[in-house]
């Protein structure tokens, strides 16, 4: 017996695999910017006490991770709007890690050079997956969710023109 894809299973299959690649991202993305916060918390302490204002400028940095990835947590925000804060996030934190290491500032100036350091190298790999990540999300996911909504569109007129067939054979067997 040969199995029959309808427009409409063919919508539940997309619609499900869509819903698994989306819950795994937005995990991912918790993880990844858990990750961020948990490294820069680590380093607050030691960082306050030997430049005080690059350590406070860790604590809006662990903050925000924590309310970005809370965040990805609810399932009605719009794909664009709840990646793009996730992206900036990475991207800052990348940015500001580079700044440290190339310009000697008041916020660092001990750091000039420094481009061994272990959770540095560890917060670069994970800001880097993360910006990763929510780039893809940002440019492949609103696309893939516009196809699954035409395909909707495409089973609703097609259980629609099937609905208008039955009902012409029932009209047609009346004559």
């Amino acid at each position: 017996m040969k199995s029959f894809e309808t427009p409409q299973s063919n919508h539940l299959s997309h619609t499900a695999a869509i819903a698994v690649v989306d819950a795994v991202m937005r995990a991912t993305g918790i993880l990844l910017l858990m990750g961020i916060a948990a490294i820069h918390l680590v380093q607050l302490v030691p960082t306050i006490r030997s430049t005080p204002l690059l350590g406070l400028a860790f604590i809006p940095l662990i903050a925000g991770s924590v309310i970005v990835g809370a965040q990805l947590v609810n399932p009605n925000v719009a794909l664009t709007r709840l990646w793009l804060p996730v992206l900036a996030l990475g991207l800052a934190a990348i940015v500001g890690y580079v700044f440290t290491r190339v310009v000697s500032t008041p916020f660092d100036n001990q750091d000039v050079g420094n481009w061994s350091c272990m959770l540095g190298i560890a917060a670069l790999f994970v800001e880097g997956t993360l910006v990763a990540l929510s780039a893809y999300a940002v440019s492949v996911l609103p696309r893939r969710h516009e196809a699954l909504n035409g395909v909707a569109a495409l089973s609703e007129t097609s259980r629609s023109e099937n609905s208008l067939v039955r009902v012409g054979q029932t009209n047609g067997s009346r004559s």
